[in-house]
């Protein structure tokens, strides 16, 4: 073989003929082995090994070692993941959050060699068939698809995403909500606001509890009675945010700041209270979640938690990848940090109530 070639793909040349003229059958001799035998080091042969997992033709299993890939694991290999999103979820994929995700989990796997499809048909028959095409799955977890998560982890490599999963052997990446609402809470209640209204997201998911009972420690923390005269149930729709005013406005003394559950729902408050000849912030305060594109844009800005959207396509898909790899995972649960982002809706307080 020339000199210049690579050592790593001397190496890669090599096993490939081991396996042709049978050779190597089955599980490969470690990588120090390997290395010795070929006067190489032995990171020069993970290299090559590594090279030859991602083309299929070897896989690994976690603390079991790598073998060369029969037709079954070599049909897997499609350099293609899906990312899946229950078909309840109002707008999909082109909700304003989850469009984010979406594009910033294309980005990760084009910038990684691999192409993402969005999926939320969970029929069994439907999902079987999409299931063959991929090597692995980022999926948008709630209580009520757990059992899809089953499925798809009973087929591919599969990583939890805004939820974790009942079932503790699948890797997630969260976000510390909890910890964000208290933050939020802290930064009215230092502009002088002591009545703090609060519009929930759906309660049936980790995220929604957390980000309840973050405004409920962010209260106590400030020494404020919970009052649940002051508690919206939402449901995250811009709908639900209007909504939400009119029945804030309705009170004999409403918030004089609202603490939303995610900005479509602050979007929809700004909204209502525009329609009631009112001003943000200068008659109500609101603070939003997500920090989605259209936060930053409107007049005035919203004040919001921004999700690390970014990270939370990196390190899923870097969980996922290894996965693939057949590499154990370092960590199989990662709760990133949120942060407060302050812009132009929360003002300190003059008055002591809004009405519509």
């Amino acid at each position: 073989m020339p000199e210049a070639t690579p050592k790593y793909v001397q190496v890669q040349k090599h096993i490939e003929r081991e396996i042709r003229e049978k050779n190597i059958v089955g599980r490969l001799p470690g990588e120090r082995a390997i290395a010795k035998e070929l006067g190489f080091s032995y990171m020069t042969v993970r290299k090559a090994i590594d090279k030859l997992v991602g083309e299929g033709a070897l896989y690994k299993i976690p603390t079991k070692g790598t073998f060369v890939a029969d037709q079954k694991h070599q049909g897997k290999k499609t350099r293609t993941i899906g990312y899946f999103l229950d078909s309840g979820i109002d707008a999909g994929i082109s909700s304003p959050y989850y469009s984010l995700i979406f594009n910033a989990l294309e980005k990760e796997a084009a910038k990684n060699g691999y192409s993402l499809v969005y999926f939320s048909d969970s029929s069994e028959k439907n999902m079987r068939e999409t299931l063959k095409k991929l090597d692995g799955v980022i999926a948008t977890c709630f209580p009520r698809v757990e059992h899809v998560i089953q499925q798809i982890k009973e087929s591919v490599p599969v990583v939890v995403i805004d939820n974790s999963s009942y079932d503790k052997g699948i890797p997630s990446i969260i976000i510390e909500n909890f910890s964000a609402d208290v933050e939020s809470v802290d930064y009215v209640c230092s502009l002088g606001h002591t009545r703090v209204g609060f519009m929930t997201g759906l309660e049936d998911s980790d995220v929604g509890k957390s980000r309840y009972a973050g405004y409920q420690r962010g209260l106590a923390k400030n020494n404020i009675d919970l009052d649940e005269a002051l508690i919206y149930r939402g449901d995250y729709s811009y709908e639900a945010g209007m909504q939400g005013v009119e029945y804030f406005f309705s009170l004999d003394a409403p918030p004089t700041a609202i603490i939303c559950a995610n900005d479509s729902m602050a979007l929809g408050a700004m909204r209502r209270v525009h329609l009631a000849k009112l001003s943000v912030p200068e008659d109500i305060s609101i603070v939003g979640f997500d920090d989605v594109v259209i936060a930053s844009q409107i007049s005035p800005a919203l004040t919001t938690v921004a999700a690390p959207v970014d990270e939370i396509a990196t390190r899923s898909f870097s969980m996922l990848s290894r996965l693939i790899q057949g590499d154990a995972l370092e960590s199989n649960h990662i709760a990133l940090e949120a942060r407060l982002v302050v812009r132009d809706t929360c003002a300190k307080l003059l008055k002591t109530s809004a009405a519509a």
